[in-house]
């Protein structure tokens, strides 16, 4: 069990491409249990995962690094930093619980209470999270339907279509979400033989 520290919690690019996010450890493939989807259809097109609001999602098991950062602000602004999210927005798309009782961000009680959780058993001081809301092909936040994700992803070319597939693609296979499978099934993108690891220490929107 950890001693205190501030986590980050992972279950997309942020595994392969960190960039600068801070981590002290490589990614854990032991993380809490979130209701994760492709529901997000990013500025540069591509379809990314977000935690999902449908109560029928299923739940899946994510992953998680320690942060090199003094408290809980710190490792808020370093991932919102990595996620290229304007200061002003932290508070509403960078999720945040602490021991002391900190809550930040936009969350359903049911995360909240999933990353209190956490936090109590692997003996955590905070722990922070990407909590961008899903988003129509048209910009809408809204939750997108699965039909309007595959008609915008079949209307891409080029470098997008390029940057799409391969988001899709490399997000972890334990990442088995209902719209994964019918873009494998539709578009061919089923996922890539990689290490059930790929975080090491050093893209969400």
């Amino acid at each position: 069990m950890s001693t205190g520290g501030i986590a980050c919690i992972g279950w997309g690019s942020l595994l392969w491409d960190p960039r600068s996010l801070p981590m002290a450890t490589p990614f854990a493939a032991d993380g809490p249990r979130l209701a994760i989807e492709f529901a997000r259809v990013a500025r540069d097109g591509r379809v990314t995962l977000v935690i999902d609001s449908d109560p029928e999602t299923a739940s899946i098991e994510t992953f998680w690094t320690r942060l090199e950062v003094a408290d809980l602000d710190a490792g808020i602004e370093a991932l919102g930093r990595r996620e290229r999210i304007k200061p002003a927005k932290f508070g509403d798309w960078i999720g945040a619980e602490g021991v002391d009782g900190v809550s930040r961000g936009t969350a359903s009680e049911g995360t909240r209470s999933t990353m209190r959780a956490f936090l109590r058993d692997q003996g955590l001081a905070g722990v922070v999270w990407t909590a961008l809301p899903a988003r129509t092909p048209t910009g809408e936040f809204a939750r997108p339907s699965l039909g309007a994700l595959l008609e915008h992803l079949r209307s891409l070319e080029g470098e997008a279509l390029r940057r799409a597939e391969e988001y899709i693609r490399r997000a972890p296979s334990i990442v088995v979400t209902r719209n994964r499978a019918r873009f494998a099934a539709e578009l061919g993108w089923t996922p890539l033989a990689l290490p059930p690891n790929p975080g090491t220490p050093g893209q969400g929107d």
